[in-house]
């Protein structure tokens, strides 16, 4: 149908007319609510998984200040050193939690050197790589549990006595 100013309509050639009983506004109104709820889900599910993973810069930020404390206090003592620990908790990670376990952060001589554990439930596993001129502190987690893996770590080295730490690095944030 085609208003021609008149007032009156007429059917244009090769049209459908109106449909009777489709209230067209409605179904607009529909899709729009529609786009809008699934923009609303994924911007959602983004801050969800970037809440998990705020978890891991936070932890990241504890082991190198524990790194830190441990080459100062060496230092003192004779020769400064970093301090490796393994990978803990040693299970892969899933979408699920890490429950609370104490023990496996305290049975590991390099994390009680640290003076590092997580008493809260948690997404990531932890390691430290240690050399005598620096480390590396790596998080790695799976926030939605599809196998990638989503890995923050931070770095530091010697530079002429001095311990110089770079940026997080992170690979696949939201995985």
């Amino acid at each position: 149908m085609a208003d021609d100013g008149s007032g009156s309509t007429k059917r244009l050639r090769g049209t459908i007319g109106p449909l009777p009983g489709v209230n067209w506004g409605s179904i607009g109104c529909t899709s729009i609510f529609v786009v809008m709820a699934a923009v609303a889900i994924a911007a959602f599910t983004r801050r969800v998984k970037r809440s998990k993973a705020s978890g891991a810069t936070f932890n990241l930020s504890r082991i190198y200040q524990g790194e830190v404390e441990y080459f100062n206090r060496t230092q003192r003592e004779g020769v400064g050193r970093f301090v490796s620990a393994s990978t803990t908790p040693a299970s892969a990670p899933t979408a699920r939690k890490y429950p609370v376990d104490l023990d496996v952060w305290v049975r590991e001589p390099g994390w009680r050197a640290l003076d590092f554990v997580i008493s809260t439930p948690h997404y990531f596993q932890y390691r430290v790589d240690a050399t005598a001129r620096g480390f590396t502190a790596t998080a790695i987690g799976s926030l939605d549990g599809d196998g990638t893996f989503s890995t923050f770590s931070r770095s530091a080295a010697l530079n002429a006595g001095e311990i110089q730490g770079d940026p997080i690095v992170i690979t696949h944030e939201l995985e």
